[in-house]
């Protein structure tokens, strides 16, 4: 196109609704097929650059008629819909929060598109995984509903569906134990306390989403009981010695997943390629034909080593017998590794007739395990579970609110504060964090762990999303999570400050193991989105905010003025954006 277009000259033409031309886009001093959609002026028409899939208002002395030859190649960009969600409110039409939302993480992305079925109509039913701002794969569809923006369709209840289960009212074993293990603490807790509960599943739940999404990262650890004894089945033996056990206690609750994994989960296997991670959550279908969840421990040529998270085999297994979906993701693992204790092999090294010799003593028989003693992760830190979040007032419902940390003029965090202290200062500033928690308690811990922080041991675990103490820049520590990492030599990691919003990139001698007591706090920071405005779609200011560039640096400020030093109150929209209304009057440029 550039080679026809690049010294064209402009002619008049009367341009009607789908006249197919070319249109220059002067910011990417680019020519591209477009088609009229509507002719706004005498000067101006909005164009559909087909090959791209958005539009543009233009002045026609931008536009040229499109070359015969260009008319028979077909359009470029593919036309998708998500499949089994629609808007939520009641309405046929898409909110333009949600539309925000969705603009917000797939413009530009590079994203997964799973096509769900492909009958040659557009728009394409799919599922769309992309990253979020902390590089989790997230699923859209699972998004939206999470935040209120979107509704399950009715009719979605085929469990043919490969991306989607729905659990089975016959099923109400699991129900029962899904229900208990999302309200049991996500930590070291006590077997006993994996028991099917003896209430009713609401009705509601009776179709609950059992198929996590690639976002979830891997699944729950095993539950490890707090009795000193137990009666357990010895499943295998690792090369490395390790003995993989389930106790006997939860034999039954395995049979029942297992049994709901075969009944729900109908699929042939992933058949187009897919780049696999270490340490993924996947389910395997073994060389029995049935279904297992598991995990990629290595990626090899055609076939992938990974191992049945239930179980504790491992095994080669062809890509095409895996699916890259976590399954009943809520539900720990069941099988526990473990090693015999003061045992060292001679050579420090565990031989192949050592190993059959325990294969031949141990594997499926029951066994009396004694526990002498606790092992941390193979990183070294406990495994803890997320912070959890705050709990904001019903829609509709004005609370007061001070604002920690400007992401852009319409993206903050904010934090919940009490009628009496609306008297204290915001901290709106990227280089400030503020101590005024709204919880006391909160307040007081963190004050007693900076007095003794230097009996915490280093953080030596460097997941995405891992808990931590990290220290800020006035020489305080207070909780954090771990974002990336941004260097390697020497390391540097992206860390949040959760209670404030702010972000700071710290070596790893500023990072520190948070006390297990800390986590029972709910984070204190907020991030929202303010309804109502989004940035302009001209804007002739050249400084621009390098990380957010739909945003001047002027807007900004603007937005830091408006702020700063006043009392705010906040509603809830939706659980994604808000309203702020600096005393009592609504914000706005």
């Amino acid at each position: 196109m550039a080679a026809i277009y690049e010294n064209s000259k402009f002619e008049q033409v009367k341009w009607e609704n789908d006249m197919y031309c070319a249109v220059r886009i002067c910011d990417l001093n680019q020519w591209q097929r477009g088609k009229i959609n509507r002719v706004v002026s005498e000067t101006t028409v909005e164009v559909v650059l087909y090959d791209f899939g958005t539009k543009e208002i233009v002045n026609i002395i931008c536009l040229r008629k499109l070359d015969e030859k260009l008319k028979p190649i077909g359009t470029l960009a593919l036309e998708c819909s998500l499949v089994d969600i629609r808007p939520a409110g009641g309405s046929k039409q898409w909110t333009a929060t949600a539309c925000d939302c969705i603009s917000y993480y797939l413009t530009g992305a590079i994203a997964n598109i799973i096509i769900q079925e492909n009958d040659g109509s557009e728009p394409l039913p799919v599922k769309i995984f992309c990253n979020d701002e902390a590089g989790q794969l997230i699923d859209i569809s699972e998004y939206l509903m999470k935040k209120g923006l979107a509704f399950r369709n009715k009719s979605d209840a085929d469990p043919e569906k490969p991306l989607e289960v729905a659990l089975k009212q016959e099923s109400p074993c699991l129900n029962e134990l899904i229900l208990e293990t999302e309200c049991t603490p996500k930590c070291l807790v006590p077997e006993k306390e994996v028991t099917l509960s003896v209430n009713e599943p609401k009705e509601h739940e009776s179709k609950k989403l059992v198929l996590k999404s690639r976002m979830d990262g891997a699944y729950k650890p095993p539950i490890i009981p707090d009795m000193k004894e137990l009666q357990a089945i010895i499943n295998c033996i690792g090369d490395d010695g390790t003995i993989y056990m389930v106790p006997k206690s939860l034999e039954n609750e395995l049979n029942k997943l297992m049994t709901d994994i075969q009944n729900n989960f109908k699929c042939l296997g992933l058949l187009e390629p897919y780049c696999w991670r270490k340490e993924e959550a996947c389910v395997v279908r073994g060389s029995d034909t049935m279904w297992y969840r598991g995990k990629v421990i290595e990626v090899g040529g055609g076939t992938v080593r990974v191992q049945y998270v239930d179980y504790g085999y491992i095994e080669k297994i062809p890509q095409c017998h895996l699916y890259p979906v976590a399954l009943y993701a809520d539900i720990p693992t069941f099988c526990i590794p473990c090693q015999l204790y003061k045992t060292v092999p001679v050579g420090n090294f565990w031989q192949q007739d050592a190993v059959e010799l325990l294969q031949e003593l141990l594997t499926k028989r029951v066994v009396e395990i004694h526990f002498l003693e606790l092992l941390l992760s193979e990183a070294g830190a406990p495994v803890l579970p997320p912070y959890t979040m705050l709990t904001l007032p019903i829609p509709g419902e004005l609370f007061p609110v001070s604002v920690k940390h400007l992401v852009s003029p319409n993206k903050m965090y904010i934090c919940l504060e009490s009628a009496e202290g609306l008297n204290q200062e915001s901290d709106t500033e990227d280089s400030g964090v503020s101590w005024d928690l709204e919880s006391e308690s909160l307040d007081q811990v963190l004050k007693h762990c900076n007095q003794n922080v230097e009996s915490l041991p280093f953080l030596t675990d460097f997941r995405t999303e891992m808990p931590c103490l990290a220290e800020y820049s006035d020489g305080l520590w207070y909780r954090a999570k771990l974002l990336s990492i941004k260097e390697f030599d020497p390391v540097n990691i992206l860390v949040e400050f959760v209670d404030y919003g702010s972000s700071e990139k710290l070596p790893t001698s500023r990072l520190r193991q948070i006390p297990s007591h800390l986590m029972q706090y709910p984070v204190q920071a907020v991030k929202v989105l303010l309804a109502g405005f989004k940035p302009p779609l001209y804007d002739t200011e050249k400084k621009r905010i390098p990380y957010c560039p739909e945003w001047s640096m002027q807007a900004l400020w603007a937005m830091m003025d408006c702020l700063q030093g006043k009392k705010l109150y906040a509603s809830t929209v939706v659980s994604f954006s808000f309203y702020f209304l600096p005393n009592m009057s609504y914000l706005g440029f």
